[in-house]
Order: C-alpha cells, then sequence, then structure tokens
C-alpha cells in the first residue's frame, strides 16, 4: 500500500514538473511573440492617437505595466510562480523619484512594472537593439545606460520632474545566490547629480529561481513565491553639500547595502 501510493506521489510530482516546464517554455515564448504583435499593432495605434511623442511615451509604459500584469497572471495559471504584493499605496503615490530594489531573479522587472504603472526604466543598450522587444522599449522612451553622462543625467531629470519615477537595481545585475549584495555606485551618483530621493523595496524568491547562473529550463521542484514589499524611504538632502560628492555617494551606498544586506540575512 506504501509502495502505491509512494508510486501515485512521484507521478503526479512528475507530471507536475512537466506541466510546470512546458508552461516555463510557452511563457518566454509568449514574451517575445507578445513584444511583436505590440510593436506591429497597438503602439503605433497608442501613438497615431498622441498629442506628442511624450504622451505616445507615457501611454505606451502604461501598456507595458497592463500587459506584463496580465503575463504574471499566464505564468500562475501554469503553476510557475506566485506573486505575494505588500500594500504598495505608499509607492504608487509616489512622484519623481528613484525606486530601488535588489535583482534575485530574471522576472524582477516584469514584477515591479506590473505593480507600480507610472514608471520609467533604464535599460542596456543590447535591449534597445533586441529584435523582439527594442521597438516597445524605444516606444515607451525608456533611458539607455550608454548615452554622454550629461545626456544621461538630463534624461533622468527631465523624466522625474514629469512626476515619472525611475526603476534603478543598484547591483546592476542580478544577485548571485548566497553572497552579500555589493552595490555599484552609479545609483548614488545619479541619485545625488540630480537631487532624486529614494524609495527602497525588497524582493524575495523562494525557492530561488531564474538567477544569473540559470538556464530557463533549470525550474525548482515546486512553484516559486515572491515577496514584494516596500523599504525605507530615503531622503538625500540628509547627505549635506559640505562634503565632497565622492564621500556622500559612498555614504548613501553603504548605507543602502547594508539595509539590503541586513534584510537578507547577511548582516
Amino acid at each position: 500500500m506504501r509502495k502505491m501510493t509512494d508510486q501515485t506521489t512521484k507521478i503526479s510530482y512528475q507530471i507536475d514538473y512537466a506541466r510546470r516546464l512546458i508552461g516555463t517554455a510557452l511563457g518566454f515564448s509568449l514574451f517575445g511573440i507578445g513584444g511583436i504583435m505590440l510593436c506591429l499593432t497597438l503602439i503605433p495605434l497608442v501613438y497615431l492617437f498622441s498629442r506628442n511623442k511624450t504622451q505616445g511615451s507615457r501611454r505606451v509604459r502604461f501598456i507595458i505595466g497592463y500587459v506584463f500584469s496580465l503575463y504574471l497572471k499566464i505564468l500562475g495559471l501554469f503553476g510557475i510562480l506566485n506573486i505575494r504584493a505588500e500594500v504598495l499605496s505608499t509607492v504608487k503615490e509616489c512622484q519623481g523619484v528613484l525606486v530601488i530594489c535588489n535583482h534575485p531573479t530574471l522576472l524582477d522587472v516584469v514584477i515591479i512594472m506590473a505593480h507600480l504603472k507610472n514608471i520609467q526604466c533604464v535599460v542596456k543598450n543590447n535591449l534597445w537593439k533586441n529584435p523582439f522587444i527594442g521597438g516597445i522599449v524605444r516606444a515607451a522612451g525608456y533611458i539607455r545606460n550608454d548615452l554622454a553622462p550629461e545626456d544621461f543625467l538630463e534624461n533622468c531629470r527631465k523624466s522625474l520632474a514629469q512626476g515619472t519615477n525611475i526603476i534603478i537595481f543598484p547591483e546592476g545585475t542580478r544577485s548571485t545566490p548566497g553572497e552579500p549584495l555589493k552595490l555599484q555606485r552609479g545609483m548614488g551618483n545619479l541619485a545625488l547629480a540630480i537631487s532624486a530621493d529614494i524609495q527602497a523595496l525588497t524582493l524575495n524568491c523562494t525557492p530561488i529561481s531564474l538567477t544569473k547562473a540559470d538556464k530557463w529550463y533549470k525550474i525548482p521542484a515546486k512553484k516559486f513565491t515572491y515577496d514584494l514589499k516596500v523599504g525605507p524611504y530615503i531622503q538625500v538632502s540628509s547627505y549635506k553639500d559640505d562634503k565632497p560628492r565622492s564621500i556622500r555617494v559612498r555614504a548613501l551606498t553603504k548605507d543602502i547595502q547594508h539595509f539590503y544586506n541586513k534584510h537578507l540575512g547577511y548582516e
């Protein structure tokens, strides 16, 4: 009897694993196909009925947030993931701030932008030229990270002045599981250069999946859960102007790094 029960459990696990693996494959395919379809259909219509490029980009960003929400629901239906988002009302009310978060997995930006619609994004050059989603990135008016320093700062300053928030992952890349976070100083330099306050978020994935070292098909033994929570609000004015900016950037980066490593159990 026990042997039959164990065999049934094993078969049930194998069926669940296969279902989630197929769902993961379909999810990644859907992401690319959906990007192409948006570029060919909805986005041209949005720009056609927009007064100017700024309005068009804002509307495209809203659509992206809505599509990301739908995409995550589809992944949830396949039993791939579950998302627990703390009440984000305070963050949704923010205007013109840098929203930062740790970066454990591939889906982090999708999850954040699905929950926070009024948000801008800094993207790598390879995404700008990506054949599947490059058109959406350009239509949304996202900020390229390879611009000349003054142009990059001006783009960020202009976006914040319009009340849009900018999402930044201060690690610069996805975290290495099991290792403390080491933040880059680019986020601190940006915040102090344009006097932008910072709203921190935290994101945990259990069991960990879709890390920098993982292939898309390397899925965990069970559905993984994301926990998105609100962290501290940091006013950059507290990092006084009576010290050189390099010292203030170092202090700001150190404080934020300490917060994340404490939250993650490394300090």
